[in-house]
């Protein structure tokens, strides 16, 4: 697959994270959000979600699409982004197929960043 392509499905992939979080956001789960824009100055340091947390924390997150090369990707990420800990992988053609069960294990995973980001402080 092109670049193009992983873009597209990458984009994909932030459209779901967006709507999860707004979910979370309006069930009182997080403060709010901040979606980056592509080549912002969040995007550039790899932050494609900022999460702002009901105790005025914030956790940046980096949202990639799920693949087989999941160590290799996080890898890369390490390496470009070294500051920014918390990646998620969204699995589309699994949220194509059962919506409301991929949102609910995407939330359970925000969950268990925010303790993460909670236990560090």
């Amino acid at each position: 697959m092109n670049r193009r392509g992983l873009r597209k499905r990458d984009n994909v992939a932030e459209m779901i994270m967006k709507e999860v979080l707004s979910e979370m956001h309006k069930d009182g789960k997080i403060a709010g959000f901040i979606h980056s824009k592509r080549s912002d100055d969040y995007d550039v340091m790899g932050i494609d979600f900022m999460l702002f947390l009901n105790n005025d924390l914030a956790l940046p997150i980096q949202v990639k699409t799920y693949s087989r090369n999941i160590k290799r990707c996080l890898e890369k990420h390490c390496r470009l982004h070294p500051l920014i800990k918390f990646v998620i992988f969204v699995k589309i053609g699994f949220y194509n197929r059962r919506p409301e069960t991929a949102a609910h294990y995407l939330e359970k995973e925000i969950e268990g960043f925010i303790k993460q980001c909670l236990s560090r402080q």
